[in-house]
């Protein structure tokens, strides 16, 4: 790899760095208002708010699997997405305590 492509490459993952934070805490926050969500549905509720560019599941579905990664969110189950209309993972934001916000459970 040459050094202007390393630079360039470098450069980006810089400027993306500190909306990805964002991002996480976006998606963590709208999940913890409104669980049990598909990536699609809670896209295109940030869409509507305008937190997101597009509603579309991409926007949101990388942070997701980060969020799970860390144990912020969790995956509880399967469910037919509103707007898909097809089955899709359910999500959830953990709670410090370690319960699963929004479940009654």
């Amino acid at each position: 790899m040459n050094r202007i492509t390393k630079e360039t490459r470098r450069e980006s993952y810089e400027l993306v760095q500190g909306s990805l934070e964002n991002r996480q805490q976006v998606v963590f926050q709208e999940l913890a208002k409104c669980p049990r969500l598909t990536a699609n549905e809670l896209a295109a509720r940030l869409w509507r708010q305008g937190k997101v560019p597009k509603p579309d599941r991409n926007f949101v579905h990388p942070r997701l699997t980060e969020l799970v990664k860390t144990g912020q969110v969790a995956v509880v189950g399967k469910k037919t997405c509103t707007i898909s209309s097809k089955k899709c993972a359910i999500y959830v934001a953990v709670s410090e305590r370690g319960g699963k916000q929004g479940s009654l459970f």
